[in-house]
Order: structure tokens, then sequence, then C-alpha cells
């Protein structure tokens, strides 16, 4: 069973024979290629060439492509950048919605033709010819509500949410618009997807106004994409998403985060319940310093928490542009180490 034969059969609840090892990687594939982050940001070449280089390196169970993956639908739909010398992630600077005329003239763009989104597709889809027989390759998409944050910038849209509600709805709506248009040109190309909706968590926005006013977005885009025909959608949420967590298991997604400043216990309990995969954290910032005997703690922990009964993914947050590799490869050697299943079930 090789790693994209393991992850497939972990999302029916078959137990594998080992922890799947799922950093997250995006502008550190830009250190291992020895090129600045907005270098490859903007380079097909470098973002298989770097995807490439991280999975030789560290023969990961999933590939996501990416670098700055909250910016390529705002760049698209005309939110300026800026792309830096230094190892900074590109960054938009401004917003596109002043007021509601604005909205009115935005178009959904087309991922085949507008911005930097047919050179990820193409990136995504190269990779994925290359290793895509042995593990899965996924592209990302920004979910409704941090896309329509990003467009008309964040206080504006929470002012939106409390007292206009109309025109809140109707940016919800374009924002899932736009994301269902990328998910469907990633779906034609064979590539897997997961929503990136960090937004959402508290305090950036409150439990409540998530529940009333957006949850529902969340569960007609998930809809949506699987009525296009992908049936596994990952929605990942960083942060302590703790408090939405019994409202996050109710969006359709088949796997959600948990961060390392969650209750990652009463997370898989309720992904469990929910038939959820789970892919738990240790902190990025950990695996940076690289601590052997906290980050042996820290894994120590995740698995006790979460390792029973499968569909659990071992993760770390986004692993950084200076992290050195022999630190990731060193948190792989005790994730293998603490590795709880034996033919099938936990030993």
């Amino acid at each position: 069973m090789n790693s994209k034969e393991m992850m497939q059969q972990l999302g029916k609840g078959v137990i594998p024979p080992r922890i799947p090892f799922c950093p997250t990687i995006y502008e550190h594939a830009a250190s291992l290629v020895h090129v600045t982050p907005s270098q490859m940001a903007k380079s097909p070449d470098l973002l298989v060439e770097g995807q490439l280089a991280a999975y030789e390196t560290y023969r990961h169970d999933l590939i996501t492509v990416g670098v700055d993956i909250y910016n390529v639908e705002a760049e698209a739909l005309g939110c300026p950048m800026i792309f830096y010398e230094n190892a900074t992630l590109p960054s938009t600077n401004g917003i596109v919605i002043n007021e509601a005329s604005d909205l009115k003239n935005l178009r959904t763009p087309d991922p085949l033709k507008d911005g930097r989104m047919p050179m990820i597709l193409e990136a995504c889809e190269r990779i994925n010819e290359k290793v895509g027989n042995e593990v899965l390759v996924s592209g990302t998409i920004v979910g409704p509500f941090t896309l329509a944050a990003i467009l008309r910038g964040f206080e504006n849209f929470l002012m939106d949410l409390l007292y206009e509600e109309e025109f809140a709805e109707e940016q919800l709506r374009f924002a899932s618009q736009v994301g269902l248009a990328f998910a469907k040109a990633y779906i034609s190309k064979g590539i897997g997807i997961a929503i990136n909706e960090s937004w959402i968590t508290p305090p950036l926005l409150s439990p409540s106004l998530f529940r009333e006013k957006v949850l529902g977005f969340e569960k007609a885009l998930i809809g949506n994409i699987k009525d296009s025909g992908l049936k596994s959608i990952a929605l990942i949420s960083g942060g302590n998403t703790t408090p939405i967590a019994d409202s996050l298991v109710q969006t359709g997604t088949s796997l959600l985060m948990a961060d390392a400043n969650t209750d990652q216990k009463a997370y898989k309990q309720l992904c469990e319940k929910w038939g959820i995969s789970l892919r738990a954290s240790v902190e990025s910032k950990l695996v940076e310093s690289g601590d052997e005997a906290a980050m042996e703690a820290a894994v120590r922990k995740v698995v006790g928490n979460c390792a029973a009964n499968g569909r659990f993914i071992f993760g770390c947050g986004v692993v950084s542009y200076n992290t050195a590799p022999e630190n990731v490869l060193k948190l792989k050697s005790i994730v293998e180490k603490h590795n709880p299943y034996s033919k099938g079930s936990l030993a």
C-alpha cells in the first residue's frame, strides 16, 4: 500500500499501517530550492521544483501546492499585490470592494485565464503527473468568509455582517461562486481540494456570528463541490477553533484540522461521531526550534489524544521558510517511533 492508497483507505475508516505524516509546506519549499517565496509564487517551474524537492526530502503523505494561498483569488479579482525580495510572503495591498456598486462590477474570474490561478493549476497538474500515482496532490481555495473579508477589508465586512446583512450575504454568495469556479478547475484536472478558511477562527469572528451568518455558506460550497464530482474535501481553519468545532463538523467536510492550541481530544470525539478524518498538529515554531525533547512531548500528546480508531493524520502548522530540513525529518522520525498501529489495529 503506497501513500496515496493509504490516505484513500483512511478516508473510508480503514486503520492504516502507520500514522500519515502531513506537514504543511508552502514557503518552506522555496527555501529548499534556494529562492524567495515571491519568486516561487510567480513561477510554475519553481512551484513544481520546490514541491517535488520537498516530497523527495520528506516523503510526506500529502502534497498541497501553493505559496501565498490566501492571495490568489483576490489578486485575480483586482487586489494589488506586493512581492518581496526577502523571505516575506507576498501580500495584498488594498481592497476591491469599497461600496455596493464595486461588488456589482466584479465578475467571477476564469481560473484558466485570470491572475495566477492558471499557474497554480498548471503546477498542480505537472506535480500530479510526476508523483500522483504514489501520493495525493491537492490545491487550495479560499473559503467564502475569508475571501469576502479580504476583498472588502476585515473590519468593513464585519460591520456589513452586523448592519448590512443583505450586502454581506451578496458578498458571501459571490465569494462562494469564486471558490466553486476554482474548485471545478481543480477537479477537471484530477486534483484534490482544501478549503482554507482561517479568518472564521475566534476571536476574529464570534461563534454566534459564524453559526448564524456564515455556516450556511460553508455547507453550500462544500455541497456544490461534491456535486461537481469531488467527494473528499478538507476544511482547514487554523487557530483555536474549539468554540466552533461543533459547527464545523456539520459542514459536509471530510477532514478538519485541529491546531496545537485546540482541544484536540474534544475534536477527536466530534470527528469520530461524524465520521470525519482529523488532522491534528503540533506548532510549526516547535519544529523550527529543533528542540527534540519538546517535539517528543508534543508528538506523544497528539498521538495519545487522536490516534485511536484511525482517521487520524499527523500535521504541523505551516513549516516556515527558515526551518532546517533536518528538523522536519526529526519530527517525522519521532512520529514514526510513536506509531500505535499494528496490522490494522491499535497495538
